[in-house]
């Protein structure tokens, strides 16, 4: 015969499944940080160098959303350069520093780290999905952000 007793959940989880059930809400985890940088963003030009046969240098811009740490590409459209215009190179989304590819989305056990506004200097590349794409410059809130929260040795 098997055994199907399970150990009993701590007191914190309990708290939190009684509050639901008699319909108080869930906790939001995200709260303080939405309250703090709510509507912040980090707004960088990136470089991508296409080497294929008809690449050439892209430009786009890559946005750092504070309030919830997600990132996405837009590409800088120029008028008439013969291209389609493909505005977003990547959509609202956390960006990992290197994606882990799985046959089911949702199914990876592995911890993945994502980007930071430690990571996205001047100067350096970032790595978006098998572009490795510099970061050229950025605007005068990013610098004054940077300048304001972040202590770069």
């Amino acid at each position: 015969m098997i055994n199907f007793k399970q150990t009993p959940p701590d007191q914190a989880e309990v708290k939190e499944y009684i509050e639901v059930q008699l319909k108080g809400g869930r906790p939001n985890k995200a709260l303080e940080s939405f309250l703090n940088n709510g509507g912040k963003v980090l707004s960088f030009n990136i470089l991508w160098e296409d080497r294929s046969y008809d690449g050439g240098d892209k430009f786009y811009v890559l946005n750092y959303y504070l309030s919830d740490g997600t990132v996405e590409v837009k590409e800088v459209i120029s008028a008439n350069s013969g291209f389609y215009p493909f505005p977003m190179l990547l959509k609202k989304q956390k960006l990992s520093k290197k994606p882990i590819l799985t046959h089911c989305p949702g199914m990876n056990l592995k911890p993945e780290e994502f980007y930071a506004p430690k990571d996205l200097l001047c100067g350096q590349k970032v790595h978006i999905y098998g572009r490795d794409c510099l970061i050229y410059d950025c605007d005068d809130f990013t610098k004054g952000w940077y300048r304001a929260n972040m202590s770069i040795d």
